[in-house]
Formats: C-alpha cells, sequence, structure tokens
C-alpha cells in the first residue's frame, strides 16, 4: 500500500491567487520587494511537478546565478527531508534535481548563460526568479522552448525602473494574447495583510526616494541625487566581459577596531572575494591582511587601507601599501573634466563612471542585498560648491546620510570605490613611503626636488 503525504499550500492573497490562477502562458509580475513572489511561487511549482503529463517532464525554477537557484533547491531538498519523504523521492545535489513520486522532475537551473537551455523537449512550467537581474537574452532562449513544448513561464521580479531592458520589452509585448502583466507594490501587500506597516515605514526612511520608489511603489528610473543608474547596479553581477586585472586588497576598518573589518579583493575591477570580521585586536587584522594578500598574490603596493583608521596602528605592516585619507585633497589627474572637494567625492564619482559604463563586475554574490542598499544609500550633493567643486553627502549627515538611511555604516561599499584609488597616479606614496622607511632609520630624506603628482614616472 503507498504512502500518503499531504503538503501544505500556503494562504494565499487576493493579488497572490490571481497571479496564479490566470490563463495566460506568460505571466510577468513586477512585484514589490515582501509582495510574496517566491512565497507562493516556489510551491507552486512543487505541486505542479506532482501532475506531469508523462514521466520525466520537466518544471524549471530559473535564478540569475548558481548560487540562488542552489539556495531554493535546498530548501526544497530540507522540507522533504524534514517530511521523511526521502524514501519516495530521488534527489540528485549534483544536478540540483527533484524527481517526484510521480514521476516530474524539478530541475533548478541558472540563467546565467542562457545558450545552455535551448533544445529541450519536455518542459512543463518555468518560474524565472528576480528576472530583472537575469541577461535579457534569457528571452529568447526561454521563448523558444516554449513554443516547441507549449509550456508557461512565470517571470517574477523586482521592479528596477521603466528605462530597464526588461521593462521596456515588457511595455513591447504586454498586450500580446499569451502575455499578463502585473505591477504589484507593496500598498497592496500592506493593505491586504502581507507586509507589516512598520516594513514600509522603515523602508521609506531609510531608503534614497528614487530606491524606495522603485522597491516598493514600483515606479520612476533615477533620482538627481544618485551617483549610479538604476539598470547599471542590477548589471555589476552580469558584466563577466570585464577582463581580470593587477590584484589588490581593500581594507577598511574603524579605528581601534571598535567595528566591523571588511577585506575586499580585486582583481583589476572584478571583486572575486568580500570577508567580514567582527571587532578583531591590530595583530589579528595585521595577521588576516598578510594572509590574504600572500593567498592572493598582492604585492604591498596594491593594498588600499583606510589611514583614518586603522593607520594609526597598522603602519608596520602596511609600510608600503596605499594610505587613504577621504578628507584629503582631490587626486589632480591629466585629462580630469572635474574638481571634487575631497579624495572621498573623487573615488565615489570615479566608481560611480565605471558602474554606470558597465566598468565593474562582482564576481561574487556575498552580501549582495546589503551591497546594493549601501550603493544606493551614498548620494552626491545637489550642486557644486562655492569653488565648482562636487561633493558626495558625509555619511554621518543626519537623516539623509548613509549612517541615517542604512543605520549602520556603509562598510562594503567604501572597499568598492576605494579600489578606485588604486589607479590614481600612485607617485606621491612611494616618495612618502621612502621617507617614512627613512625617519624609521632615522635618516634625513629628501628627493632632488619636489614629486610631480600628476605624473606617474614607472616606479
Amino acid at each position: 500500500m503507498g504512502r500518503t503525504i499531504n503538503w501544505e499550500f500556503p494562504t494565499l492573497a487576493p493579488f497572490q491567487k490571481e497571479w496564479l490562477d490566470d490563463p495566460h502562458r506568460f505571466k510577468f509580475i513586477e512585484g514589490a520587494t515582501g509582495t510574496g513572489k517566491t512565497y507562493v511561487c516556489e510551491p507552486f511549482i512543487f505541486q505542479e511537478s506532482h501532475a506531469p503529463t508523462k514521466r520525466g517532464d520537466e518544471y524549471w525554477w530559473v535564478a540569475p546565478t548558481i548560487e540562488q537557484a542552489r539556495a531554493v533547491f535546498d530548501g526544497v531538498v530540507r522540507m522533504i527531508e524534514d517530511a521523511g519523504a526521502t524514501d519516495i523521492y530521488r534527489v540528485d545535489k549534483t544536478l540540483r534535481e527533484i524527481t517526484t513520486p510521480q514521476g516530474g522532475i524539478l530541475c533548478f537551473k541558472t540563467g546565467e548563460n542562457p545558450d545552455h537551455l535551448f533544445g529541450i523537449r519536455n518542459v512543463r512550467l518555468v518560474v524565472v526568479d528576480e528576472f530583472t537581474r537575469c541577461r535579457i537574452k534569457l528571452w529568447p532562449a526561454l521563448l523558444s522552448i516554449a513554443n516547441k513544448t507549449g509550456c508557461s513561464i512565470i517571470f517574477i521580479g523586482n521592479y528596477q525602473g521603466e528605462d530597464t531592458e526588461w521593462h521596456l520589452l515588457i511595455e513591447d509585448i504586454k498586450n500580446s494574447a499569451d502575455v499578463r502583466y502585473w505591477k504589484t507594490t507593496a500598498e497592496v501587500a500592506v493593505e491586504q495583510g502581507i507586509m507589516p506597516q512598520e516594513m514600509f515605514d522603515a523602508a521609506k526612511k531609510m531608503l534614497p526616494e528614487a530606491v524606495f520608489n522603485a522597491l516598493y511603489l514600483c515606479r520612476g528610473s533615477s533620482d538627481p541625487s544618485l551617483l549610479v543608474d538604476y539598470a547599471a547596479v542590477n548589471d555589476i553581477w552580469t558584466n563577466d566581459h570585464i577582463a581580470e586585472g593587477a590584484p589588490g586588497l581593500i581594507c577598511d576598518i574603524a579605528l581601534h577596531g571598535s567595528d566591523r573589518f571588511v577585506l575586499s579583493t580585486f582583481m583589476g575591477r572584478v571583486l572575486v572575494d568580500i570577508e567580514i570580521h567582527e571587532k578583531r585586536k591590530p595583530e589579528e587584522v595585521t595577521a588576516i591582511i598578510q594572509g590574504k594578500a600572500t593567498a592572493n598574490n598582492v604585492p604591498r603596493s596594491s593594498i588600499v587601507y583606510d589611514a583614518d583608521g586603522m593607520g594609526a596602528y597598522l603602519t608596520g605592516y602596511l609600510r608600503g601599501a596605499l594610505p587613504y585619507h577621504g578628507g584629503n585633497a582631490m587626486k589632480p589627474v591629466q585629462g580630469q573634466k572635474m574638481a571634487y572637494q575631497n579624495m572621498r567625492a573623487q573615488t565615489h564619482f570615479l566608481t560611480a563612471d565605471q558602474i554606470n559604463a558597465r566598468g565593474y563586475y562582482f564576481k561574487t554574490n556575498l552580501h549582495r542585498p546589503e551591497l546594493e542598499q549601501e550603493i544606493y544609500a551614498c548620494l552626491r550633493t545637489s550642486g557644486q560648491d562655492a569653488a565648482g567643486r562636487w561633493g558626495i553627502i558625509k555619511k554621518d549627515a543626519p537623516i539623509i546620510g548613509a549612517k541615517a538611511r542604512l543605520g549602520r555604516s556603509p562598510d562594503i561599499f567604501d572597499t568598492i570605490h576605494m579600489n578606485e584609488y588604486r589607479f590614481l597616479a600612485p607617485m606621491p606614496i612611494f616618495t612618502g613611503a621612502a621617507a617614512e622607511i627613512a625617519e624609521s632609520r632615522r635618516v634625513k630624506y629628501r628627493t632632488r626636488k619636489p614629486p610631480d603628482r600628476n605624473v606617474f614616472k614607472g616606479r
């Protein structure tokens, strides 16, 4: 006699029920954060996989990255394990596939390379999670599959702005007979009891207006205070056309180790790793930096450290590294068209320029939600000062500062814009390091003439 397992389906809000019950083949849901898109679609595809047309029919959950696909897969596997049903479900952790007792196969895939998805003929349902973070090339690949099998596709994701590629595609096809489009705001979720009012109010207080409007109200495209384009930030994690460059290590820590220590590893403008350590002693910080530099072949001259923080007690090991003083004057660069109030403003603007030009690639998804919030929380001033210089709003500024918006310091993004300091002329750093060594040996050190701070002469 066969076993019976009852899976409990979540209670749906009216707007969520409408999503699932609608008969259109292609459904696009640009829903605000907290509207339960994944919450309802994950059990829905699990339920559908138990009623295949024939054994071997596939039901795809497609995520922007392997890590995100694996996270959902692991969650479903834990659910099966907790129910004691591992004897009737076949789980393949290598392929990220789950075969149901009825013969349907749940497949958890990544949309990172859409070319790998062509040619499949037994797909019955596809759910694309965080589709607005996927490459637009995913659409023709999935459309080809749907035209072969007649399957339906549900696209769920956050609204990213009216000028993004996905939104422009939706605007172009939403009146087609097979397409249905929803733009569900957080206000609807609050009204129907899905989102607490306190969460909505907190987000409104913490986020820049343009970002809040996009993530929670599903409207707008840009804000003059934002340093970066919304769509460009979304692309940072898919810009794999960026070639790796010289290795670098960026270190940010509060004075005397009173806060967390963030260490980011770069290959040129490719971010490959982020480490966060809580409250470390100076000797521990030194050991961590030294170990990370050795492991990644980072020369001392390619280590950038927050000299206003750890420089007070790590100068021994960091001699020869690049001390970053955010409050110092900007560094003149040949051909530079803009003047900045200080070094911090300069590196923020230069980083924003690179992000907007799709010049940065974050190869790791570590701390992605937190990092995205920090990028949007760093705002520029409303205009130039009396000297014609551009600036950024201090992170300690009340109400509009990054700390006030986030409830914490933007430590991770600090290491991103500090990386840009590596690409400014390093000539003064060499002179300063030599003088520091001379001072430690009590030897007078003088250059033949004042160094030209605008020209790098290959040292």
